[in-house]
């Protein structure tokens, strides 16, 4: 999600408050250059012009300091954005001290100045500005220099005329400042809220993990009773004083029972050894067993997978991709075998995987029935029904699998039929991919 993190929001802060005191230094001195000649009004300029250089070169000092945070990795802290106000205000006190005082029409700039403060300081702060605003204002109402009009006549006119442009300058100041750093705080309440959702996800992940391990463990019995079952049948099945009896038709049957109560123990065990920790495998060792594995678990599908050069030394978590592409090609079988009515030779799936110096990118490409686009953009983000009597579930795991990684899945149609399931995941020692659109077309 783009935007300012949440620790930015003082930096940011500073540098807008920086380029709003240019920009009131350049309207300060665009007024000072022009207030005698346009409206007649006899200003003190040396005074002026001292305040005016003092300001711009606490802004130099300002940048200087932006320029610091930047290299040591800081932020401004509330104090320090807080001294920056005072010093602003300070300074609009004294300008008003020599331009009319309290009859000054650009005196009502307090306000901007605080409601600047309260977009980027704790209430606390806010409050000490605001009493500090009011104490300025109160002794400006009692001393102040007076303006100096060649035509006092005018006096109500100019007035007029300046609460206009005090206006016009007060509204430019609150629109693009506040408004903008209000947008940064809806930016990092958006962050905030899509972070809690992403741990709300992962929570429901890790207790579903948390059941297949349950679930592992009490299945370990039934399926050591229907091996040693199994295992019975299939030694009547091939004994040949056996041979006529019914039983030793099924020897096939049999044997490919014992091959995936085998497979079934091969699961627990690996699901076993999951939970710890494993060093990444490059993807030319781990590919040829992970297929190999896959395909004894469906005898009846057809797997054809490719590696490209540029990926085959990239190292990956073996167990968290393993169990990613398991769901995937699971789905992808079941989707083809449901089209298996209507189709004499089903066309195999395919694992492509390639590389493109920025993330790995695994797709597996099947020719079934498709996914409704209501469907689709529900995937992975909670479990929901599918049209072949699954759950979900398996999905919305390996979703939550892809994102722990720094990675994304995401499903397109396939332009010759079927579905393509992209799973994207950064190179190793790379940041986490920001996958709004995937770039990949099947």
């Amino acid at each position: 999600m783009p935007g300012v993190a949440p620790q930015r929001h003082g930096l940011v802060s500073l540098r807008r408050l920086c380029w709003l005191r240019w920009a009131l230094l350049a309207g300060q001195a665009l007024l000072l250059v022009s207030c005698e000649s346009v409206a007649g009004i006899h200003l003190p300029y040396k005074p002026l012009l001292y305040l005016f250089a003092a300001q711009a070169i606490f802004n130099v000092t300002t940048v200087a300091r932006l320029h610091w945070h930047g290299q040591h990795n800081t932020v401004p802290s509330d104090a320090e954005l807080m001294a920056q106000m005072i010093v602003d205000l300070t300074a609009l006190s004294a300008i008003l001290f020599y331009t009319g005082g309290a009859t000054n029409p650009f005196v009502s700039f307090y306000l901007p100045g605080l409601a600047i403060a309260s977009a980027i300081l704790p209430w606390r702060f806010v409050s000490a500005l605001a009493l500090y605003a009011l104490a300025c204002y109160s002794l400006l109402l009692l001393d102040y220099v007076p303006l100096h009009l060649h035509n006092p006549d005018n006096a109500v006119n100019y007035h007029l005329a300046g609460m206009w442009l005090n206006f016009v300058a007060s509204a430019v100041m609150i629109a693009f400042f506040v408004a903008r750093l209000s947008g940064v705080l809806r930016q990092r309440d958006a962050q905030l809220n899509l972070a809690r959702e992403q741990l709300l996800r992962e929570s429901r992940a890790e207790a579903l993990n948390d059941q297949a391990a349950a679930v592992a463990h009490e299945i370990g019995t039934p399926l050591a009773t229907l091996a040693v079952i199994a295992g019975e049948l299939r030694g009547d099945a091939s004994d040949a004083a056996r041979g006529t009896t019914p039983v030793a038709d099924y020897l096939p049957d049999f044997r490919t029972m014992e091959q995936q109560l085998d497979l079934c123990r091969s699961i627990l065990a690996r699901l076993r050894a999951d939970r710890e920790p494993l060093a990444p495998q490059p993807l030319d060792t781990w590919l040829a067993p992970f297929v190999e594995r896959w395909q004894l678990r469906h005898p009846q599908a057809s797997l054809q997978s490719t590696l490209a050069p540029d990926a085959a030394t990239q190292p990956v978590d073996a167990a968290r991709v393993s169990q990613i592409l398991t769901i995937l090609l699971d789905n992808a079988a079941r989707s083809q075998q449901a089209m298996g009515h209507a189709m004499r030779q089903a066309p195999p799936l395919r694992l492509d995987i390639t590389g493109d110096g920025h993330a790995l990118r695994f797709a597996v490409t099947d020719h079934g029935g498709g996914i409704p686009p209501a469907l689709r953009a529900q995937l992975g983000e909670a479990p929901v029904a599918s049209t072949h009597g699954g759950q979900g579930i398996g999905l919305y795991l390996a979703q939550s699998a892809a994102r722990q990684l720094g990675g994304s899945l995401s499903w397109q149609d396939h332009r010759a039929g079927g579905t393509v399931a992209l799973l994207r995941l950064p190179l190793a020692g790379a940041a986490p991919l920001n996958l709004t659109s995937p770039d990949f077309q099947p």
